[in-house]
């Protein structure tokens, strides 16, 4: 069995960080962002409630040119986890 070199390695490693990023980017345009609005109105809850949410580190979310952004995936992702017949999905 051939030993590889160190340059081989690192040449592996950066192909897969490479896919990686290339996977990331493509997720990243696909993502769906709610901004305050739409959280409020989905879930009927108050701004100061959503604000108690982003301190507290309840919900993740990004800040661009002022306003607030919420991945739609976080709350696909919780609500399938309430759900009480996942099982039937």
């Amino acid at each position: 069995m051939p030993v590889r070199s160190e340059v081989e390695i690192l040449q592996t490693q950066v192909e897969q960080l490479t896919k990686a990023v290339l996977q990331l980017k493509e997720q990243a345009n696909n993502d769906i962002w709610y901004d305050n609005a739409d959280v409020l109105k989905l879930f009927n809850i108050s701004d100061s409630t959503l604000l108690r949410y982003r301190k507290e580190k309840k919900i993740p979310f990004t800040k661009l040119g002022g306003r607030f952004l919420y991945p739609k995936a976080f709350f696909t992702k919780s609500l399938m986890e309430k759900l009480e017949n996942k099982h039937l999905l």
